[in-house]
């Protein structure tokens, strides 16, 4: 009776341990503001005076596309015909999210991958989507040389392991286009068309969360939507950190 009492005693103290180790991996103690570097509490990622300012884009979003608008319903952009089921974002694209964004896509600041997919993987559960892969907006070969990485990869690789859900890289950028900062919505449109082709069919048949960092005017995701569409994909959901602002 004692030996037994003294390894369930064990157990528990290694399981206590390994419970403490993994609060320390995914909150820890010395972690800074994402925003300012400024000291915070354990278990969170923001200073009591970024987190008030935070853009989060859960009131009024449109029902397809989850651009931010004054009232219940649709955006005039979404009127008609939509090409995937869904597309939401944890927060506008202003302030200081605005400011974390370039920083992961031009800054190399790989450590905001983690902590900012825990606000996409919430938006997803939040907004009920039902995927059963992510497939990440690719980069053109050019472009992933000169960053190294994927942040849309990234991303995607960190809320998958959240949500238990595989990354499968089954589209390939095939033009290289040039950057639509400047370009209004047709532009866009124009743009990115036939940017984008199937290299991979392991979403035939399967609901695809396509995971990008910010949506802007939509040109983009839209254009991968009728890709893995035509290619045999079910329902798509488009999960961004941030949509532009009206």
């Amino acid at each position: 009776m004692c030996l037994f009492f003294f390894c369930a005693t064990l157990i528990f103290v290694k399981f206590s341990d390994f419970l403490e180790k993994l609060s320390e991996i995914v909150f820890p103690s010395d972690i800074k503001c994402l925003a300012c570097e400024r000291d915070v509490e354990k278990g969170k990622h923001f200073c009591e005076t970024c987190a008030k300012t935070l853009p989060f884009n859960y009131e009024h979003v449109c029902e397809v596309c989850g651009i931010n608008i004054p009232s219940e319903g649709k955006c005039v952009r979404c009127v008609g015909k939509k090409v995937y089921e869904m597309a939401r974002a944890p927060f506008i694209y202003d302030g200081i999210v605005k400011k974390i964004i370039h920083d992961f896509k031009y800054n190399n600041a790989k450590y905001l991958f983690k902590p900012l997919a825990m606000y996409m993987a919430e938006c997803y559960l939040v907004n009920d989507m039902d995927a059963d892969i992510i497939v990440p907006i690719p980069l053109y070969k050019k472009r992933l040389k000169s960053r190294g990485y994927n942040q849309s990869f990234k991303l995607g690789e960190e809320i998958g392991k959240l949500l238990d859900l595989d990354v499968i890289e089954c589209l390939e950028r095939v033009k290289d286009t040039p950057t639509q900062t400047a370009l209004d919505f047709k532009e866009r449109k124009a743009n990115i068309a036939g940017a984008f082709k199937v290299k991979s069919k392991e979403f035939v048949g399967k609901n695809v969360l396509l995971i990008d960092d910010v949506y802007t005017s939509g040109a983009t995701l839209k254009e991968a939507s009728k890709v893995l569409k035509r290619g045999g994909a079910n329902k798509i959901y488009v999960l961004t950190l941030a949509h532009t602002p009206l």
